[in-house]
């Protein structure tokens, strides 16, 4: 096969499955991770995808208000790696906000069960999924029911938020920027996770790689207002200069 046509393939893989790794790839062409790389490199030069580690993901994925059932394939093994490492920040007897994100929820997902909290969220499938676990005392938020993010939303919404305090807040975003801060796709999503922000002790935000210099429509908060920020990426100096500016801790998963 010629590059040119297995590289119009991935395209076809990933627009369809959201998102690629590099080693499934290499073995569904029979070529090396290298070579699968360099493929990923043009058709990110093209604007195709966006390259994480370990792969990549559709380029419009920061701007697009992905289904639900989507965004669980994104990336999921990062998120995963990085939930390890922020589960380990809840401590027992603890009130936690988490917000609509597959992030989150893989947070939550595992703390260790010994463990004793109280989670707040808008997530329906939070809800869903976390009311099996008899450690966890689970507080849905209601409103009006968004079908594609299976999540509430609204000034309802915000309203019952506004009427709880957490320790820690577990979040992520569409997207992180040294000039605009954190931002996320749609201003209901923004409004709420500012409301969970305000009423929280401590921000904790969980991203991965895919995220990192790219911009969304609305700005949420600027990034000094976050304490511990928790990712799989590899921060370049000027990227660790900026979070030591704002003051913001960082924890890399590894």
């Amino acid at each position: 096969m010629l590059p040119i046509e297995r590289r119009k393939e991935i395209a076809q893989i990933i627009k369809k499955e959201k998102a690629v790794r590099v080693n499934q790839l290499s073995e569904q062409f029979d070529v090396t991770e290298e070579t699968v790389r360099r493929d990923l490199e043009k058709l990110e030069n093209e604007g195709i995808l966006k390259r994480t580690y370990g792969g990549a993901v559709l380029d419009n994925l920061v701007s697009d208000d992905l289904p639900y059932t989507d965004r669980e394939k994104v990336n999921m093994d990062q998120k995963r790696l990085i939930a390890k490492y922020a589960s380990q920040l809840v401590d027992e007897g603890e009130t936690i906000f988490i917000d609509a994100s597959t992030s989150a929820l893989e947070v939550i997902k595992q703390v260790d069960p010994r463990i004793h909290i109280t989670v707040i969220t808008n997530s329906l499938n939070a809800i869903h999924q976390l009311n099996q676990y008899s450690h966890i005392n689970l507080i849905g938020v209601g409103g009006n029911l968004n079908d594609q993010t299976f999540s509430f939303e609204g000034p309802m919404t915000a309203r019952f938020i506004d009427h709880y305090y957490a320790d820690k807040i577990f979040f992520s975003v569409k997207g992180i920027s040294k000039e605009r801060g954190l931002m996320d796709s749609r201003e209901s999503l923004a409004e709420l996770k500012s409301h969970m922000i305000a009423n929280s002790k401590e921000v904790i935000l969980v991203i991965d790689a895919s995220k990192f210099n790219r911009s969304a429509l609305i700005r949420i908060i600027e990034t000094g207002a976050v304490d511990t920020v928790i990712t799989e990426f590899s921060l370049d100096k000027s990227w660790k200069s900026y979070f030591d500016n704002q003051g913001v801790r960082v924890i890399i998963a590894k």
